[in-house]
């Protein structure tokens, strides 16, 4: 996110700002917690967990950027055209269910594409396993990993109009996950309309030709 925060519309239009510091995968440690503490304390916030990461809520926008600036962290997306932080389950070697290594691929793939731009907002969800802790099915790419490797679900959804992801790729390895994405993402650049999610554009132009432009054919569901 680029700063100073008062540049961006709509937040001029806010009394009070949301500062969610950039947690890449969730993984955080005391010192970074006391950090948080600390700042929500200096300004009067209210901590909120949210899904990987945690909020500062309550902040005038002014001491939003003040926060933001001593946090020493990237802010979370929350302009609607970019990709979102990757959510990722426990993984190994903490969930004895993990088939793969789940948060190392969900931190790279976060490092690789968190706050890209796009037509619209998008997920990315990674689990280790079918039990699909990560709710990969519900996020615009979505991956679970098997013992042969990962199953890839795009198109899904938990916003206003949800819907689920459809699987179009079975038994990838993980160097192949991050080259997958880029070519969904060029596709996505390349044909979505302003807003407009990546299972709408998909549903529009068609799943096969979707698939035949993005999956190498070995790995096709």
């Amino acid at each position: 996110m680029t700063l100073p925060l008062a540049k961006i519309p709509f937040l001029n239009k806010r009394i009070k700002f949301p500062v969610s510091p950039h947690i890449p995968g969730g993984f955080t440690n005391p010192d970074q917690l006391r950090k948080i503490a600390e700042i929500a304390d200096k300004y009067g916030g209210t901590l909120k967990i949210m899904g990987n990461g945690i909020t500062i809520m309550g902040l005038s926008l002014a001491d939003g950027e003040k926060a933001l600036a001593e946090l020493g962290t990237k802010l979370e997306s929350f302009i609607s055209k970019s990709v979102r932080a990757v959510i990722t389950c426990p993984s190994k070697p903490h969930c004895p269910m993990a088939q793969q290594d789940s948060s190392a691929l969900g931190l790279a793939l976060d490092s690789e594409f968190f706050g890209q731009e796009v037509p619209g907002k998008l997920r990315i969800g990674v689990s280790g396993c079918p039990n699909c802790c990560a709710e990969v099915m519900v996020k615009d790419i979505g991956m679970f990993a098997t013992a042969k490797g990962y199953t890839l679900a795009v198109g899904g959804n938990s916003g206003r109009h949800a819907q689920v992801a459809r699987i179009i790729a079975e038994n990838m390895p993980s160097e192949e996950i991050s080259p997958a994405i880029r070519s969904i993402l060029a596709y996505y650049q390349k044909y979505g309309q302003p807003k407009e999610r990546l299972g709408q554009v998909i549903d529009r132009l068609g799943w096969d030709n979707f698939v035949n432009q993005t999956i190498p054919a070995g790995y096709r569901k």
